[in-house]
């Protein structure tokens, strides 16, 4: 039983982790309309220490776009499946939530409410006008800094080189114009550092970007209950 809902506190990460990913790559390469970008996360050691649950999230994550569509998806053994497409031609992000048997969907129009981010007030983003690359790709570096100096600064780089449809809208880094290629996030209290380790220009299903009829709809309050419930399991 303790390991179920451990399984079930996973997938509820993996939603918000998979919808954070979609909101900082609302993008298509250019010259390509359809491929997969995938990510190297890294989790911080003492939040590790603290919360084994992190032991169990994924360490990579994959992201498939075609002709202004775009999900993020994890399935696990055909026990649970979470995705998260966004619509750029209809301007509407769906998140999809599957754990064995119930499976449900949530879609907002982009700028309404959805599952987003730890806030991160007084945040600064200074462009240096500094370049490098990183997996083939012109990378320029933004420093990062907070009003609270006992948060530490860092860097993000991101990238020009793809075509973009409000790649940062919604997060923390929306001044930001291109695509990031390295930065850091946290949601639900774990931190993460997000790095792109692969793209590659291949064909995607277009069926991975469709609601199969089984998944029933349900608003955001009601998808928040839903979150909530699982988590007060714990």
């Amino acid at each position: 039983m303790q390991f179920q809902k451990k399984i079930i506190f996973t997938v509820l990460k993996l939603c918000v982790v998979l919808y954070m990913l979609n909101l900082l790559h609302s993008c298509s390469i250019s010259g390509e309309n359809e491929g997969v970008i995938e990510y190297d996360i890294e989790f911080n050691e003492e939040e590790r220490k603290k919360n084994e649950i992190i032991d169990l999230l994924p360490k990579t994550m994959k992201y498939y776009f075609k002709n202004n569509s775009a999900i993020s998806e994890i399935s696990y053994m055909g026990v649970f499946r979470t995705a998260y497409i966004s619509n750029f031609d209809e301007k509407t992000n769906t998140i999809l939530f599957y754990f064995m048997p119930n499976k449900y969907y949530c879609t907002t129009a982009f700028g309404e409410k959805t599952i987003g981010y730890d806030p991160m007030p007084g945040i600064k983003l200074e462009e240096t006008g500094e370049s490098k690359d990183i997996k083939g790709i012109k990378a320029y570096r933004v420093r990062v800094t907070f009003e609270d100096k006992s948060i530490d600064p860092y860097d993000v780089w991101y990238t020009k080189d793809f075509k973009v449809h409000n790649p940062n809208w919604h997060t923390p880094y929306k001044d930001i114009n291109g695509v990031l290629l390295d930065y850091r996030i946290k949601m639900k209290g774990i931190s993460m550092h997000m790095t792109v380790s692969s793209f590659a220009d291949e064909a995607v299903d277009s069926a991975k970007f469709q609601i199969q009829k089984s998944y029933k709809k349900v608003n955001p309050n009601e998808m928040d209950k839903i979150f909530d419930k699982h988590l007060n399991m714990f």
